[in-house]
């Protein structure tokens, strides 16, 4: 993935950290502070849940970071990471019976800007005003169609990074298929919220 921040890779950034420049490891963090807590909560649908595992990933990453292989590419060591912490959470408040039904108001959720909107999703998703339509579109769809939308859309990732971090031996062909059927239903659910030519956006 390109920065536009003109910093080094994520890779150099954590070789000079495991050499002890750790002011290296901000500019990870103002990096990745927006991506992973929009990734995470795409997963749980919970703010103020995602906010709190957002900084236990980062506190692991940090944690970790000396046992990092700069060989590898960081990004999807990172997503692994943060997927896990999300589905540990979702696991334990399944387990505790205290899994939230409802879905918190969309002004809470974090801001959605697709840079690299991908194939047939069109100009529609790209529009500032259609940040909130746009998340409770999103919040209809099963988590697998949320959470492959958000790497691949607007987080950009390849398929095959993003088949790498959801793991559990997803094939590309799996991970297109599951795009393709995501996108449909969300062109679907942003239609009957906006209708078809956007006519209830104004």
């Amino acid at each position: 993935m390109d920065h536009q921040d003109n910093h080094p890779s994520d890779e150099v950034l954590v070789s000079f950290c495991q050499k002890g420049d750790f002011s290296s490891f901000e500019i990870i963090y103002k990096r990745y502070q927006r991506p992973i807590l929009a990734y995470i909560f795409q997963l749980t649908r919970d703010y103020e849940a995602s906010a709190c595992i957002a900084q236990d990933v980062f506190l692991k990453v940090f944690e970790r970071v000396d046992r990092f292989d700069t060989n590898r590419r960081f990004s999807t060591w990172f997503y692994t990471i943060a997927r896990n912490a999300s589905l540990d959470w979702i696991d334990h408040r399944k387990r505790t019976g205290a899994v939230r039904l409802s879905i918190q108001d969309d002004e809470n959720a974090p801001e959605m800007e697709p840079t690299a909107p991908a194939e047939a999703i069109d100009a529609f998703l790209a529009r500032q005003e259609s940040t909130v339509l746009l998340a409770k579109a999103l919040a209809e769809l099963p988590s697998v169609h949320r959470e492959v939308i958000e790497l691949v859309v607007f987080q950009s990732r390849s398929y095959e990074e993003a088949a790498e971090i959801i793991g559990g031996g997803t094939s590309l062909g799996t991970l297109r298929s599951r795009m393709f059927h995501a996108l449909k239903r969300l062109r679907t659910a942003l239609e009957a919220i906006g209708g078809a030519n956007g006519e209830h956006l104004l």
